[in-house]
């Protein structure tokens, strides 16, 4: 069964095309509609986006050639597609991206459990590159935060196989956006956790407010370093010079 995705990198297009499009019961996936492609075909369709992805059964309403294909929106479907958007941050702008999987599954690793070579990599899409942060191995995460397109970052924080020790790597690596490192620091089990809030507390890109809080989990020698102005800056060293001597 032939999948129609459309990867949306922020909250604004997809918004724009909930209030225009799906609301109205169709979508339009800007692709060249294949030739054996009928009307009323039956479909998958894939939205993803930076907070997650959806996946509902559909089928073609209209094939416009050197436009797209209009799917149809299925009853129930436009309340998922608003609690998706719901988890979608608004930035950084960029492009949409529609195209065609002709295979449900196109990451080998998510089942195989090895690494995607390099170079395959390299050759896929920014949709595929997403299912790869989501669902491939430890070390297919690690190609994907050294990919160049930050906007692929933070999907690898949503995989259910991150580690805590990949997040402490992460939060410790200053060449990690300010905003990835804030997507750490929102979920409470992994700032909480000593190993974690050292490295965001320590890390020159972390933002003032975030490296702060983090001050309220490190363990106590560390926090004793930091007051002394050890690997940290000035308003992480008054915030722990405020832990150490209380006013």
């Amino acid at each position: 069964m032939l999948r129609f995705r459309v990867t949306f990198p922020n909250a604004a297009e997809l918004r724009r095309v909930l209030d225009e499009e799906m609301r109205r019961g169709v979508m339009l996936v800007k692709i060249e509609p294949p030739a054996s492609l009928e009307f009323r075909a039956k479909i998958e369709v894939e939205i993803a986006t930076p907070g997650g992805a959806l996946v509902f059964a559909s089928e073609v309403e209209s094939i416009l050639p050197t436009v797209g294909v209009a799917v149809a929106i299925p009853p129930g479907t436009l309340a998922e597609a608003r609690g998706l958007l719901a988890l979608t941050p608004d930035g950084p702008p960029g492009d949409t991206s529609h195209e065609i999987v002709v295979e449900a599954a196109k990451v080998p690793s998510a089942a195989a459990g090895g690494a995607t070579p390099a170079a395959q990599i390299a050759r896929m899409s920014f949709a595929e590159k997403v299912q790869l942060a989501l669902h491939g191995s430890r070390d297919d995460r690690a190609a994907i935060v050294r990919d160049q397109n930050k906007q692929l970052h933070p999907f690898v924080l949503r995989s259910p196989n991150v580690t805590p020790e990949e997040i402490a790597g992460w939060a410790a690596n200053p060449q990690m956006s300010a905003d990835f490192l804030k997507q750490i620091a929102e979920r409470k089990e992994w700032i909480s956790r000593p190993a974690i809030a050292v490295a965001l507390a320590r890390n020159p890109k972390a933002p003032a407010e975030i490296a702060v809080r983090a001050i309220d989990y490190v363990p106590v020698e560390t926090l004793r370093q930091l007051a002394k102005g050890v690997g940290a800056l000035p308003h992480v060293v008054q915030a722990a010079r405020k832990k150490v001597v209380p006013r």
